[in-house]
């Protein structure tokens, strides 16, 4: 289209109404409407001289370095608008691309309120040329989620590689349900050491959603574990070194056979999903990555969108990478916006070097690296906490792509308290007083508050300490509930109902304040146990008791009514999933507990419903729920932040909320507690991160991200003697990009805070050694 009117005069500028083809470079149009003048004419704050340079950088490749509160978010949506105002761009010709809904939502919000604004502004100079304008400026931008993009991707075009358009997206639940059903099916051998049936899911759904997240078939996975063991099987013994840790090639050559044992399940899995017409985000990722590397998408994509914002770079995967690149590639006008010291989720794929490669990935059309541009101003962060957050983070920058944050020159003074206490009891009573005086000196209506946790074994004591300060509080997320008294003794009741080894779940019921059976009468149901099998199991005893005067009397009766109870609950397991676990709230006398309870009744019949609620949207994905399958799909919700997706959580006012870092990330408070900072709790132990020695992780040869990762160096080896020496190196490399990973999410931590920090470690707790100062 090709038509043309009168300038339009605004203020000092004229804009040209052309509404000819959008300019794809710098010098196709030139911006008469500087980023300065378009927010005076907004009504809108001056922007920094660093986000002058984003707005009114050239249509090309770019990356924006954004530390933790420089208005990244605000930036973008003032880039639109100048390129809109500029007439570099047609509103419906720009792309946005964020991880959540509400991050898309709220950029959508953004952008859309400025460009209602700017319309306002040009109509009311030149009413006359109203439709015009309404044609120049019609239509709205695009702002989706990766996830939705690539969804798109596939409906529009997946018929180009054979794939189905229309394939329904499982949810977490579901996938959890044909990874179970997958393994319960298998009739193949597997290693006796290869763990619970509820592991082997999870390595499962583990495997397949990395071969999809680094678009790596099955097939090379499982040649190149063969060829590894096939190498080492032909090397000779020679004798241990001294610096190689026991048994180092043992696990290593276990994890490479327990992985090929687990492909065939993989394999299962992805034929039950392909039976059900559905895919899970990461298939879909796959999809689109595969898409975009065909030239035809790719044209029509540069053709539809001719200006693409990249929200959060450093959390996209090598799919997603490797998707946009495909389609933007080279010269097109990709901003992508992030912050290296933000990369937390390095365990999905994300890494830290995204960044820093993405002048080379989007090169301009001249082939020349993309420009980097910084935003180092932190409008969030009171000096005193942009201070700590700088000192933590130090040792992490390097390169270009990293800034350190400075306050905004009216930024408060701020306060932070750093404690260290005798035990953890301690430092939650701390917690708790603090949090209180600072609550309470706060003018009520929107004050907003968070404790923050490494572990979620943390919440309980904590909550507990908050809930006698008389404080509001929330534990948010799945995870958190399932760490809940209340709930996790119905959890507990579950897991005894249908597996025979939970000792440890029984454990906890009868040591309980219901059933408070002591220590004799413990010993004497293992010694029942023992008697009636081997290995032994508590559970099985609890149904046989056997001799009554084996036990005090009162024991025997209390575990006699136990075991009647569970022997009612089990003829209910056939029972639709919502239904058993009410029945197991009332059999347990939570509810009438937790309403007798003045520091529990609102909290704890909310986390109760939650519970009831996660086993309902359980349920109805599928027919065949089961409490296995439910109690798995938990599981991974408890284990730390890495297995299921965190959901979108958001401030809320008047409470205190309490999470872990990890579901943090992206929020802000006014005041918030840091607890746990000791060694072990945080930094985190580096425990099951070496991919040498998982069976569920793929080998960093063969992820996209291989770069960012230790080098496993077995080349030039003589015997299986240099092959320990070489994992004992790569197992302490690994370990040390550990601790940097942990740098990055305490930076993340102590960003949270507008004003307020606590800080705190103790010296006791369970472990039986004193707990070191945390280098945080």
């Amino acid at each position: 289209m090709s038509r043309t009117a009168t300038p339009v005069a605004v203020g000092q500028d004229f804009l040209p109404l052309e509404l000819a083809a959008v300019a794809t470079d710098a010098t196709a149009a030139a911006p008469r409407v500087s980023a300065a003048r378009l927010n005076r004419l907004l009504g809108l704050p001056a922007p920094t001289a660093e986000q002058v340079a984003v707005i009114e950088a050239p249509l090309g490749p770019a990356v924006v370095v954004a530390g933790a509160g420089s208005g990244k978010t605000e930036t973008m949506a003032a880039r639109v608008v100048w390129l809109v105002a500029n007439r570099l761009v047609r509103p419906d010709q720009v792309l946005g691309l964020t991880f959540t809904r509400k991050a898309a939502a709220e950029l959508g919000r953004r952008i859309r309120r400025r460009l209602a604004a700017w319309r306002a502004v040009v109509e009311s100079e030149r009413p006359d040329e109203r439709q015009a304008l309404a044609d120049l400026l019609a239509g709205e931008p695009t702002v989706l989620t990766y996830a939705a993009h690539a969804g798109r991707l596939v409906a529009e075009h997946a018929l180009r590689i054979g794939a189905e358009p229309d394939a329904r997206i499982l949810s977490p639940a579901l996938g959890w349900q044909l990874a179970d059903a997958a393994t319960r099916a298998f009739d193949g051998a597997m290693p006796a050491d290869i763990g619970a049936p509820s592991s082997v899911i999870e390595y499962v759904r583990t495997i397949a959603g990395g071969c999809a997240d680094h678009l790596l078939d099955v097939d090379t996975l499982e040649r190149w574990c063969s060829d590894q063991l096939s190498w080492f099987d032909s090397l000779p013994g020679g004798p241990r070194a001294r610096s190689a840790r026991p048994g180092a090639t043992a696990r290593w050559a276990a994890a490479l056979e327990h992985r090929l044992a687990l492909l065939p399940l993989v394999r299962d899995f992805a034929a039950a999903k392909a039976a059900a017409a559905a895919v899970d985000f990461a298939d879909q990722m796959t999809l689109a990555a595969r898409l975009a590397a065909l030239p035809e998408v790719a044209a029509a994509e540069r053709a539809r969108y001719a200006a693409v914002l990249l929200d959060e770079y450093q959390d996209t995967g090598h799919a997603q990478v490797e998707t946009l690149r495909g389609l933007f590639g080279v010269g097109h006008a990709v901003t992508a916006v992030g912050d290296p010291l933000q990369s937390i989720y390095g365990w999905r794929g994300a890494s830290a070097g995204s960044i820093a490669r993405f002048p080379t990935t989007f090169r301009r059309a001249d082939g020349e690296p993309a420009p980097i541009y910084p935003l180092a101003t932190s409008f969030r962060n009171a000096r005193s906490v942009l201070t700590a957050a700088n000192t933590v983070a130090g040792a992490l920058r390097s390169g270009p792509a990293s800034v350190a944050l400075r306050s905004r020159p009216d930024a408060p003074d701020g306060r932070v308290v750093i404690a260290r206490l005798l035990t953890v009891e301690d430092e939650a009573a701390w917690v708790a007083t603090r949090m209180r005086d600072a609550w309470t000196a706060r003018p009520s209506g929107r004050r907003t508050a968070a404790v923050l946790v490494r572990r979620r074994s943390q919440l309980p004591l904590l909550a507990d300490a908050l809930q006698a300060a008389g404080l509001p509080v929330e534990v948010v997320g799945l995870g958190g509930l399932l760490t809940t008294p209340e709930v996790s003794d119905v959890v507990a009741t579950l897991r005894v109902l249908v597996d025979a080894d939970a000792g440890s779940a029984l454990a906890r019921l009868l040591t309980g304040p219901r059933w408070r059976i002591g220590p004799a009468d413990l010993a004497a149901l293992h010694r029942r146990a023992r008697d009636l099998a081997d290995p032994p199991s508590v559970v099985e005893a609890l149904d046989d008791l056997g001799p009554a005067e084996s036990y005090s009397s009162t024991g025997f009766a209390r575990l006699s009514a136990f075991g009647d109870e569970l022997r009612r609950l089990r003829r209910r397991l056939g029972a639709p999933l919502p239904d058993l676990v009410a029945d197991v709230e009332r059999t347990l006398g939570v509810d009438i507990e937790v309403a007798s309870r003045p520091d529990r009744r609102t909290t704890g019949r909310a986390h109760l419903d939650r519970f009831l609620d996660e086993a309902a949207d359980f349920a109805g994905e599928s027919d065949r729920a089961t409490v296995p399958a439910f109690l798995a799909f938990h599981d991974a919700a408890a284990d730390e932040e890495h297995g299921l997706e965190p959901g979108e959580v958001q401030v809320e006012a008047e409470r205190i909320q309490l999470l872990t870092v990890h579901g943090a990330k992206g929020l802000e408070w006014d005041v918030v507690a840091l607890p746990g900072l000791v060694v072990g709790i945080f930094p985190a132990a580096a425990k099951s991160v070496n991919w040498a020695y998982l069976r569920q992780e793929l080998p960093a040869p063969l992820r996209g991200d291989r770069a960012d990762l230790p080098t496993l160096r077995l080349d030039g080896v003589a015997d299986r003697c240099d092959v320990a020496a070489r994992l004992d190196e790569h197992d302490q490399a690994v370990r040390a990009r550990a601790a940097q990973e942990e740098r990055r999410l305490a930076y993340v931590a102590l960003t949270r805070a507008r004003e307020v920090l606590f800080a705190s470690g103790y010296v006791w707790d369970t472990a039986v050694r004193p707990r070191g100062v945390s280098p945080f």
